[in-house]
């Protein structure tokens, strides 16, 4: 009897190894090399960067526009035009 309730208390506290390891995970957690909020903006900026990017070489690679027109508001006027009035 005494050595089942020896076990069983063992089983709760668990080995000296995965003490460790439970306190090495919860410090990890809380404290983050690279915070969510942090990772959530660099992905917005780097996705505006890549619709950007991919704007550029559509208008003047494949359209031969002039990449400088991209950001000019006139063209994306007359771009959606086409779109409205279709």
């Amino acid at each position: 009897m005494a050595n089942d309730e020896q076990t069983s208390s063992e089983e709760q506290k668990g080995s000296p190894e995965q003490e460790t390891k439970q306190k090495k995970r919860t410090r990890l957690s809380n404290h983050r090399r690279f915070p969510i909020l942090l990772r959530v903006l660099v992905v917005l900026v780097l996705a505006i960067a890549m619709l950007a990017l991919g704007a550029v070489i559509g208008y003047s690679v494949i359209g031969g526009g002039d990449w400088k027109d991209v950001f000019d508001i006139e063209t994306w006027r007359h771009i959606t035009d086409f779109w409205l009035t279709s």
